[in-house]
């Protein structure tokens, strides 16, 4: 082999090993401390999931295993009623890829599938650094592919979604794009046969990325970035011959899903983009994205953080990707499409970072690359030397990431339920009949669908629609009628019976008038039973937004409940919180020199329910023993007055309209809501 080439093998395997290696540690590292405590990081012989969209994926899966998972029919566990009044709530035909190989591998070790996903999501995802360095490569900019590739696996943001036990569509959502351009710009160069190959592997890529993230709207995109090159570069081929390597591509990216991609941006663009600044969406009903964390918008330092580890190197890197698109268009094109929804993160969701950062690093490689360029053509340094200034590049950068991006190294991934909650969800299923309907906040609509094998009303894939409107309203009610009337009311007619009304000319206020009323309130043959989780503690403040929102005024009132921890006592009924004295001789808070007037003490023991007014006015202080511990929390009326923290946080219910069924506060408390 000649000595270049040798050289060429060399950079190109030092790219791709070094990434790879450090992406790898910078993940499984995490299981020291998940070991060293065990009791906080699995229930039993399982790791908790790090996300909530896991437990989606691995339900599927689980169905998969068990044989009741019935492709293109009607999932009973989702979204009811309305899975059950319309034929849109159905098991996706093929069972998507995650679910698929997670079931495989599940079945293969004898094992859960969060045993699977502890190391399958940590090397899914650092494999999108062969095609990014492939592809520079290919271009002549080695260094380029090597920074992308390096500052892609070590970005705060890209690990925090990819991480152990995560089990998540992220860990491929780099690996598909980055390799769909790979081949088709190898198609460029390629001749006869080994074209239409590298076509049709293109097309196969666009087909699994489809199955595997069910949104096609990129691939799309990245089709038509595909034609527009044919059309402009090349410029050898007839308009006859470029229409037929167009067709071979299509083809092989099924077309079915190429005319999905259409519907896919509209929807995406909706979302994240133009929605997500609107206070209020589906018909006129609360913007319930403006609450979720991924779906949050970052300022530009922010970003830069979470994407590259450094501000200023995110600047250099950005101003360098910038110039690389500019002088290297012809070369680059194909990757456009990947790099504007890094950008969509300074406009939309903080989500799309994960697509930025590698093209941050692409951006510094590529000012290493034009130095050494420029040191090839004007100092005339040989082979030799140029392999070795490339090598030390290299290393070079590897140094300079990996102090920045020190967070990383620091960061450990949590689980997204507690033990505690997964063995209650786990029981819920021994708690419950087997056709009930579980009435709770969206997050963990998932992991009761996964965990307890039981329906709920939404979840982390449906708590757009005005449905979740209504079920912050039950919670934020003072009203256990109302909150009676909606959880019936919404469980006869659901988002469709919503949507009648709003086609028929009703305001979003004239509907949720009638279904406080009790217009739709008819028994029910399914029983329902309402999950309060420990979670919506500090999810109030925004469950409470949406329930008490004012359609005129296109708002709600955000008021929290606080937990107190860190509470000592100084005398007799005076405690200190973290700042705070609390004195309940006097009614009255301390905070910073002022004092904020108590107008009710609330004591919930194991027997009974004691209270004591202090003042007129002023905030709510609430002292909750269970099972020998004290639980402190302070709040406005409103909220105390909430169903919330009346039946979940007091017990204290309105046994006309809900029977309680389990009581494990503060992890779960189970109620039944009587039909009648």
């Amino acid at each position: 082999m000649e000595k270049s080439k040798v050289g060429k093998l060399i950079l190109l395997l030092v790219s791709i090993i070094i990434p790879i290696t450090i992406g790898l540690y910078v993940r499984f590292d995490d299981l020291n401390i998940w070991e060293k405590y065990k009791n906080q990081f699995y229930y039993e012989d399982r790791p908790l999931f790090t996300s909530y969209d896991a437990f989606f994926f691995a339900r599927w899966g689980k169905d998969y295993l068990n044989g009741s998972y019935k492709a293109g029919e009607r999932d009973p566990l989702r979204f009811v009623p309305d899975n059950y009044l319309t034929n849109n709530v159905t098991y996706p035909s093929p069972i998507p890829m995650e679910s698929w190989l997670g079931a495989q591998f599940a079945k293969a070790g004898d094992t859960y599938i969060e045993n699977v996903s502890l190391w399958l999501t940590p090397i899914l995802a650092v494999l999108f650094v062969v095609p990014l360095v492939f592809y520079f490569h290919r271009i002549g900019l080695p260094i380029a592919g090597f920074g992308g590739a390096f500052l892609g696996v070590v970005s705060l943001l890209y690990l925090v979604r990819t991480s152990i036990a995560r089990f998540d569509t992220d860990s491929l959502n780099l690996f598909f794009p980055f390799a769909i351009a790979f081949f088709l710009l190898r198609s460029f160069h390629s001749k006869g046969k080994l074209k239409y190959l590298d076509l049709a592997i293109a097309g196969v890529l666009s087909q699994a990325y489809c199955w595997w993230y069910a949104h096609p709207g990129l691939m799309l995109v990245i089709l038509f970035i595909y034609a527009a090159g044919l059309f402009f570069f090349d410029k050898e081929n007839s308009l006859k011959q470029k229409a037929l390597y167009f067709l071979t591509v299509f083809i092989f990216s099924n077309p079915i899903f190429v005319f999905n991609g259409v519907f896919n941006i509209i929807g995406l663009v909706k979302v994240y983009l133009i929605n997500y600044f609107k206070p209020d969406v589906s018909g006129g009903f609360p913007n319930v994205f403006m609450s979720i964390s991924e779906a949050k918008h970052f300022d530009i330092i922010k970003i830069s953080q979470l994407s590259t580890g450094n501000t200023i190197v995110f600047g250099i890197g950005f101003a360098g990707a910038l110039l690389l698109f500019i002088k290297k268009f012809k070369d680059t094109f194909l990757l456009l499409p990947i790099f504007l929804i890094g950008i969509m993160a300074l406009k939309g969701g903080n989500r799309f970072a994960m697509y930025l950062s590698p093209f941050i690093g692409v951006g510094i490689g590529y000012l290493f690359d034009l130095l050494i360029s420029y040191l090839r053509t004007k100092k005339d340094i040989n082979h030799y030397k140029i392999y070795a200034v490339r090598l030390l590049s290299i290393f070079l950068l590897t140094g300079v990431f990996l102090y920045i991006n020190k967070p990383s190294f620091a960061f450990v991934a949590k689980p997204k339920i507690t033990p505690k909650l997964e063995r209650d969800f786990i029981k819920l299923e021994s708690l419950t009949p087997k056709n009930s309907w579980i009435w709770t906040w969206w997050d963990y609509g998932t992991a009761i669908e996964y965990l307890a094998g039981r329906a709920v009303f939404h979840d982390g894939q449906s708590q757009g629609s005005p449905k979740t409107y209504f079920v912050a309203t039950s919670f934020s009610t003072s009203n256990p009628k109302i909150a009676h009337n909606v959880i019936l009311g919404i469980s006869n007619i659901g988002t469709k019976g919503i949507n009648r009304l709003l086609k028929e000319g009703k305001k979003p206020k004239e509907i949720r008038d009638l279904i406080f009323s009790g217009a739709f309130s008819k028994p029910l043959n399914n029983p329902i039973y309402w999950v309060f989780t420990g979670d919506e503690i500090g999810k109030f403040a925004w469950i409470n937004y949406f329930g008490t929102w004012d359609f005129d005024l296109k708002k709600g009132i955000k008021s929290p409940i606080y937990q107190l921890s860190g509470c000592r006592s100084l005398e007799p009924n005076v405690f200190v919180c973290r700042g705070l004295i609390i004195d309940l001789n006097k009614g009255e808070i301390i905070q910073n020199k002022r004092a904020l007037l108590l107008k009710k003490l609330v004591i919930r023991n194991e027997k009974k329910l004691l209270e004591k007014d202090f003042h007129l006015k002023g905030l709510y202080i609430e002292i909750v023993e269970r099972n020998k511990k004290g639980f402190l929390f302070l709040m406005a009326e409103e909220p105390f007055k909430s169903m919330f923290n009346q039946m979940y946080i007091l017990r204290n219910f309105d046994k006309k309209y809900f029977e309680l069924i389990y009581d494990d506060f503060p992890t779960m408390v189970l109620y039944k809501v009587k039909s009648e």
